[in-house]
């Protein structure tokens, strides 16, 4: 009985999964200095992978940008590794 119940609830995982949206958006940012004033600002702009769709785009003082402090695991990112 204990192991039907357990391939039922593996089984149902499985299904869940199939069905997730992971992996269907993308996050990308970039700076840029303005021409009137000369501040620097962070663009950040989601894209659904998808349909190639504009989902949200922020434009942030970059002295007011903070980067995130948790990643998905919900653990306290130390450092972010920069990839050339």
């Amino acid at each position: 009985m204990k192991k039907l119940l357990m391939g039922m609830l593996l089984a149902s995982f499985m299904i869940a999964a199939e069905s997730s949206e992971v992996g269907t958006f993308q996050v990308s940012t970039t700076v840029v200095e303005s021409q009137k004033s000369g501040k620097h600002y962070v663009i950040e702009t989601i894209i659904n992978t998808k349909t190639g769709e504009i989902v949200a785009r922020r434009k942030i003082l970059q002295s007011k940008y903070k980067l995130p402090t948790k990643d998905r695991y919900n653990k306290k990112v130390k450092s972010i590794k920069l990839e050339h």
